[in-house]
């Protein structure tokens, strides 16, 4: 059994995300929290916030033990582009995207975990 927790529309690249979310990928959940806690980047920021939202929904489901479980799957998906326009040479406009994500975090017990998925 395990438990997911997804976050759509994060404000943030998907390349920034998939940097920050690779450290964090078949640790325990308290060496995770901890590496997010001190990462200066703001993809750690939200990424934490997805895998408490994760543990959170483990204990709701009973999985087991918390301190047993593990990041089995992390993932950073790129989501739709917010189209804006800055001011370019010679009265342009220059077409500017701003990228979203989308993150998914899957939590397992430690005998559980999937290897080799996404």
């Amino acid at each position: 059994m395990e438990a997911k927790a997804i976050l759509r529309y994060a404000r943030m690249t998907p390349r920034k995300g998939r940097r920050v979310i690779d450290l964090v990928r078949g640790k325990d959940v308290g060496e995770a929290l901890t590496i997010l806690k001190f990462l200066p980047q703001h993809a750690s920021f939200i990424i934490e916030k997805v895998l408490r939202s994760a543990l959170a929904n483990a204990k709701q489901k009973n999985i087991g033990d918390v301190d047993d479980l593990i990041v089995s799957q992390a993932y950073v998906d790129q989501g739709p582009a917010l189209k804006r326009f800055k001011a370019g040479p010679m009265g342009r406009a220059m077409t500017r995207k701003k990228y979203m994500s989308h993150i998914t975090m899957v939590l397992a017990p430690k005998g559980n975990s999937i290897k080799g998925q996404k």
